[in-house]
Protein backbone atom coordinates (compact mmCIF):
# COMPACT_ATOMS: atom_id res chain seq x y z
CA UNK A 1 0.00 0.00 0.00
CA UNK A 2 1.25 3.49 -0.88
CA UNK A 3 2.16 5.65 2.11
CA UNK A 4 3.08 9.18 1.03
CA UNK A 5 4.67 10.15 4.37
CA UNK A 6 6.77 6.99 4.54
CA UNK A 7 7.91 7.35 0.93
CA UNK A 8 8.72 11.02 1.55
CA UNK A 9 10.88 10.13 4.56
CA UNK A 10 12.71 7.44 2.60
CA UNK A 11 13.36 9.87 -0.25
CA UNK A 12 14.59 12.56 2.16
CA UNK A 13 16.95 10.06 3.80
CA UNK A 14 18.34 9.12 0.38
CA UNK A 15 18.86 12.81 -0.38
CA UNK A 16 20.61 13.32 2.98
CA UNK A 17 22.92 10.39 2.27
CA UNK A 18 23.79 11.77 -1.16
CA UNK A 19 24.40 15.25 0.26
CA UNK A 20 26.76 13.77 2.86
CA UNK A 21 28.65 12.00 0.05
CA UNK A 22 29.38 15.47 -1.37
CA UNK A 23 29.26 14.18 -4.93
CA UNK A 24 27.84 16.64 -7.45
CA UNK A 25 27.19 13.94 -10.06
CA UNK A 26 25.08 11.94 -7.61
CA UNK A 27 23.07 15.05 -6.76
CA UNK A 28 22.29 15.54 -10.45
CA UNK A 29 21.14 11.92 -10.64
CA UNK A 30 18.94 12.45 -7.57
CA UNK A 31 17.37 15.58 -9.04
CA UNK A 32 16.74 13.78 -12.33
CA UNK A 33 15.14 10.90 -10.45
CA UNK A 34 12.91 13.27 -8.49
CA UNK A 35 11.65 14.90 -11.70
CA UNK A 36 9.77 11.69 -12.47
CA UNK A 37 7.50 12.31 -9.51
CA UNK A 38 4.43 14.13 -10.83
CA UNK A 39 4.26 16.80 -8.11
CA UNK A 40 6.80 19.57 -8.91
CA UNK A 41 6.73 20.79 -5.30
CA UNK A 42 7.88 17.35 -4.18
CA UNK A 43 11.43 17.96 -5.45
CA UNK A 44 11.72 21.23 -3.57
CA UNK A 45 10.20 19.72 -0.41
CA UNK A 46 12.55 16.72 -0.42
CA UNK A 47 15.69 18.73 -1.12
CA UNK A 48 14.81 21.50 1.35
CA UNK A 49 14.13 19.03 4.16
CA UNK A 50 17.35 17.18 3.34
CA UNK A 51 19.39 20.40 3.52
CA UNK A 52 17.68 21.36 6.80
CA UNK A 53 18.53 17.96 8.28
CA UNK A 54 22.14 18.25 7.12
CA UNK A 55 22.44 21.72 8.68
CA UNK A 56 21.15 20.26 11.94
CA UNK A 57 23.36 17.17 11.91
CA UNK A 58 26.53 17.54 9.85
CA UNK A 59 28.70 20.69 10.02
CA UNK A 60 31.17 19.37 7.42
CA UNK A 61 28.47 18.79 4.82
CA UNK A 62 26.87 22.14 5.63
CA UNK A 63 30.22 23.78 4.95
CA UNK A 64 30.53 21.84 1.68
CA UNK A 65 27.04 22.95 0.64
CA UNK A 66 27.98 26.54 1.36
CA UNK A 67 30.94 26.09 -0.99
CA UNK A 68 28.62 24.57 -3.66
CA UNK A 69 25.47 26.67 -3.27
CA UNK A 70 24.25 26.03 -6.81
CA UNK A 71 24.24 22.23 -6.53
CA UNK A 72 20.49 22.04 -5.90
CA UNK A 73 19.31 24.97 -8.01
CA UNK A 74 16.88 25.87 -9.38
CA UNK A 75 14.77 23.81 -6.98
CA UNK A 76 16.43 24.97 -3.76
CA UNK A 77 18.55 27.97 -2.89
CA UNK A 78 20.95 26.23 -0.52
CA UNK A 79 22.33 29.39 1.07
CA UNK A 80 18.84 30.60 1.93
CA UNK A 81 17.98 27.32 3.66
CA UNK A 82 21.29 27.26 5.56
CA UNK A 83 20.91 30.90 6.60
CA UNK A 84 17.36 30.33 7.81
CA UNK A 85 18.39 27.30 9.89
CA UNK A 86 21.33 29.20 11.41
CA UNK A 87 19.11 32.20 12.15
CA UNK A 88 16.61 29.92 13.89
CA UNK A 89 19.41 28.43 16.01
CA UNK A 90 20.73 31.84 17.02
CA UNK A 91 17.30 33.22 17.81
CA UNK A 92 16.61 30.16 20.00
CA UNK A 93 19.87 30.97 21.83
CA UNK A 94 18.55 34.46 22.56
CA UNK A 95 20.47 36.40 19.91
CA UNK A 96 18.79 39.01 17.74
CA UNK A 97 19.01 39.27 13.96
CA UNK A 98 21.19 42.36 14.41
CA UNK A 99 23.90 40.35 16.19
CA UNK A 100 24.89 38.26 13.17
CA UNK A 101 24.86 38.38 9.38
CA UNK A 102 26.18 36.55 6.34
CA UNK A 103 28.80 37.76 3.88
CA UNK A 104 28.54 37.73 0.09
CA UNK A 105 29.82 34.12 -0.05
CA UNK A 106 27.25 33.00 2.50
CA UNK A 107 29.57 32.66 5.48
CA UNK A 108 28.60 33.73 8.96
CA UNK A 109 29.73 37.12 10.25
CA UNK A 110 29.79 37.67 14.01
CA UNK A 111 31.18 40.45 16.18
CA UNK A 112 34.63 39.60 17.57
CA UNK A 113 33.26 39.20 21.09
CA UNK A 114 30.73 36.59 19.93
CA UNK A 115 33.37 34.80 17.83
CA UNK A 116 35.51 34.53 20.94
CA UNK A 117 32.60 33.03 22.89
CA UNK A 118 32.24 30.26 20.30
CA UNK A 119 36.01 29.68 20.15
CA UNK A 120 36.11 29.36 23.94
CA UNK A 121 33.12 27.00 23.96
CA UNK A 122 34.80 24.82 21.34
CA UNK A 123 37.78 24.36 23.67
CA UNK A 124 35.53 23.49 26.63
CA UNK A 125 33.13 21.29 24.68
CA UNK A 126 34.82 20.14 21.45
CA UNK A 127 31.94 17.82 20.48
CA UNK A 128 29.14 20.39 20.75
CA UNK A 129 27.42 20.23 17.38
CA UNK A 130 26.04 23.79 17.34
CA UNK A 131 29.40 25.29 18.28
CA UNK A 132 31.16 23.22 15.60
CA UNK A 133 28.60 24.29 13.01
CA UNK A 134 29.16 27.95 13.79
CA UNK A 135 32.95 27.51 13.61
CA UNK A 136 32.67 25.72 10.24
CA UNK A 137 30.63 28.59 8.83
CA UNK A 138 32.80 31.41 10.19
CA UNK A 139 35.73 32.95 8.43
CA UNK A 140 38.19 33.17 11.29
CA UNK A 141 41.60 34.70 10.68
CA UNK A 142 44.42 32.33 11.67
CA UNK A 143 45.65 34.73 14.38
CA UNK A 144 42.27 34.51 16.17
CA UNK A 145 42.16 30.68 15.96
CA UNK A 146 45.40 30.35 17.89
CA UNK A 147 44.21 32.57 20.78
Amino acid sequence: MYNHQEDLEITINIAITLLRDKNLKNLVILKNFLTFIPNPNHIKEVLTKAVQEVVNSCPETTHWLLQHPHCLEPEVKVQDVIHQEIANKFISLGLTLEEFSFDSKGYLVLPDSLKQVFLNRSKISPHNYDVNLVLYLLHIPKSVESV
